[in-house]
């Protein structure tokens, strides 16, 4: 008590803050290695947000259902199959209420690391703040629709420190499949994988960013590695797979999140 009477007030409140970022760094590193221990399955929370303001935006957030989200699950439950992962249900899938408030504008592409880092701590600090769900929950993907292609539509992130995603779908049935490829490769992305594919290019890399690497580079593939993001059809031309039925998990990835050692 003495001690503490001697610190002035800015000392006093420096403490505080050093006490504050010291247990939100504990409790983030206690959750990093909760979610890739596999002992339980990971409640992952689907936060909508209107990116748009459209009323198709709306409309498709007002239809959404678990059932959407389904693939997802099934896709990691049958992927952690290759791997001997034990666990029986890897992630479920909840929808928390819709958030009205947009998130931190991702920085430019050419950003330097201090505008990417003050970003991603405004990005935590907001996630935390604008929460509507109250269940449990070990990582948060906040999904923007959008009705229609802009340039702030394309870019999706998901960060490992803080367990979070900021994804953008669009609106339409017909992108409901797609959609959910986008969410599982972000969500791979909170749990340690990285990208496999050239940054300019966006063609999967050799060999990782390949299904089927065996088949050698630039060789015709009948799938996509999730995180090579494309089904390599020859050394130039790549496309965007239609759904998680036609994407694996390759075996770095399943290194990066806990799968294999």
């Amino acid at each position: 008590m003495g001690i503490i009477m001697k610190l002035t007030f800015k000392q006093f409140r420096i403490l505080i803050l050093v006490g504050i970022l010291i247990y939100v760094y504990v409790g983030q590193t206690l959750a990093e290695q909760k979610s890739r221990s596999w002992q339980d399955t990971l409640n992952v929370i689907i936060y909508p947000i209107n990116g748009d303001g459209s009323p198709q935006s709306q409309r498709t957030i007002d239809l959404l259902s678990i059932q959407q989200f389904l693939p997802i699950e099934q896709f990691l439950q049958r992927q952690k199959r290759y791997y001997g992962v034990r666990i029986a249900r890897p992630v479920q899938i909840h929808i928390a209420p819709q958030i009205k408030k947009h998130p931190p504008s991702l920085p430019d592409l050419d950003s330097n690391v201090l505008s990417i880092m003050w970003w991603s701590l405004k990005m935590r600090w907001w996630a935390w703040y604008e929460n509507t769900y109250k269940g449990d929950k070990d990582i948060r993907l906040f999904v923007e629709y959008y009705n229609d292609e802009t340039a702030h539509s394309h870019i999706s992130v998901g960060l490992q420190k803080g367990l979070l995603g900021l994804i953008k779908n669009y609106t339409g049935d017909e992108y409901i499949q797609r959609n959910n490829v986008i969410i599982t490769h972000e969500l791979l992305h909170t749990l340690g994988a990285t990208d496999k594919y050239d940054a300019v290019t966006l063609m999967p890399i050799f060999p990782d960013g390949y299904a089927e690497p065996a088949l050698g580079a630039n060789s015709r593939q009948k799938k996509a590695e999730i995180m090579g993001g494309r089904i390599v059809y020859s050394k130039d031309i790549a496309i965007v797979p239609n759904s998680l039925d036609d994407c694996v998990i390759g075996e770095k990835t399943a290194k990066e999140i806990a799968w294999i050692m």
